[in-house]
């Protein structure tokens, strides 16, 4: 019997949830064979990453780091073991390519992977939009080793405050949507904690917030934006709105604000959300494009023009039928994409119609913002404060259990809150 052969470039939410999606339907293809491909050694959940580079500031790198990774990657050469999924492999490797018409993905080494479907899940990248200075000076927040060079930089801070070395720490988050308002959140207010035992002075730390739009958190409702606000206040945050980043240098930042006039901050610790991209690579693979550099998919997530190519995740633009808005970018909308994908997958080779996929109009969305304070937006109503924040840990154990065994899930859950809980 054939193994029909499945290849799935990208390991993040929306490859790693298709692969599942393709096992619990093996039974349908007779006999297959899944192989998901990273250049990565671990699945990250990236929802968290603001908790690593914020967490256990005062504790050193080397005593913490295991900790902070705990709850946020799985990696991959315990997973299979973990999951019992006799289907799944896991190979770490840079892909280079695919030759559409031999069916072959091309590894950096030169080897040459066949499939019968090939399902490209890469996600993004960080986006400088060629602001000078950014790429040089600036810390993303995109993947763990982001969030660690986050931390480090902090730390270093800290511990040259506690020391009288350093007199005063100024962070600049650069882009109001969720991850910067979570970050800045998260930072002022373990400083804050800080201010409160007396570590630190109130007046020796800043966290300033900059956002070229005219809100912080434009996708979300006014009502949410409201309590957004208060709460960043409330713990010290300055905010900047309608806030253009024209250069960033060592020390400094320099933006042109509302009414056109230059400025500049200082800049200690400067983190970078305010964009990110499509990988290059699809456009370089010759798979079709739009302006963005999204890859064109047809409402099935077969790419146009392909017939065993599908791709989905945030490498993909898929708008919404009626509304012609894009998806959110959300771990939730991957895990919806990915068991249509794997479902197409299948009845083609059922030889059946595919299924077209109608997201829902609105997503219910949580945004941490500090300590135990989160908002819990469902689109009608919005809980806050500790409510929400129990909403997010909910979040986070439903994803877990999604990918691992309840008792591994439980276990990842637990440890990760446990330790984050010390930011608090």
């Amino acid at each position: 019997m054939d193994v029909h052969k499945i290849v799935i470039i990208g390991a993040g939410f929306a490859g790693l949830r298709t692969a599942l999606e393709l096992e619990k339907r093996c039974a349908r293809m007779k006999s297959c064979e899944i192989l998901l491909i990273d250049r990565r050694a671990e699945h990250l959940y990236t929802p968290l990453l603001y908790e690593v580079s914020s967490g256990e500031l005062q504790a050193s790198n080397r005593s913490c780091s295991g900790d902070l990774k705990s709850g946020v990657c799985v990696r991959f050469d315990a997973y299979v073991n973990i999951v019992k999924k006799k289907h799944i492999r896991f190979r770490r490797a840079e892909v280079t390519g695919i030759d559409r018409e031999e069916q072959v993905v091309l590894l950096s080494g030169g080897e040459r992977i066949s499939y019968n479907d090939l399902v490209i899940a890469m996600g993004v990248e960080v986006a400088t939009f060629g602001i000078p200075g950014v790429a040089e000076y600036a810390l993303p927040m995109k993947t763990l080793s982001d969030a660690f060079a986050i931390r480090d930089r902090l730390h270093g801070f800290v511990q040259g405050y506690i020391d009288g070395k350093e007199k005063h720490l100024s962070i600049i988050v650069v882009g109001g949507g969720a991850t910067g308002v979570e970050f800045a959140a998260e930072s002022a207010n373990f400083f804050a904690r800080l201010a409160s035992t007396g570590v630190l002075k109130s007046a020796d730390y800043s966290v300033t917030l900059l956002e070229a739009a005219q809100n912080i958190l434009p996708v979300f409702s006014e009502s949410v934006r409201a309590v957004a606000l208060h709460r960043l206040k409330e713990l010290g945050v300055t905010i900047q709105v309608q806030t253009k980043l024209d250069e960033v240098k060592k020390g400094r930042v320099f933006v042109t604000g509302k009414l056109g006039m230059p400025s500049e901050y200082p800049s200690d610790v400067a983190v970078w959300t305010a964009g990110v991209k499509p990988m290059a690579a699809g456009k370089a693979w010759g798979l079709p494009t739009d302006e963005r550099g999204s890859i064109q998919i047809e409402r099935s997530f077969v790419v146009v023009g392909e017939k065993h190519i599908f791709a989905l995740g945030d490498c993909v633009m898929f708008k919404h039928p009626k509304t012609k808005t894009p998806v959110p970018a959300l771990a939730q909308v991957a895990v919806r994409e990915a068991g249509v994908v794997a479902e197409n997958i299948v009845r083609q080779l059922e030889r059946k119609l595919p299924v077209t996929w109608s997201p829902p109009e609105r997503w219910a969305v949580v945004v941490p913002m500090g300590g135990k304070y989160a908002i819990a937006d469902f689109g009608k109503f919005h809980l806050s404060g500790t409510l929400g924040f129990f909403v997010r840990k909910i979040a986070d154990l439903f994803y877990f259990l999604s990918i691992l065994p309840p008792l591994e899930a439980w276990k990842f859950w637990r440890q990760g809150a446990d330790v984050y809980a010390k930011n608090d």
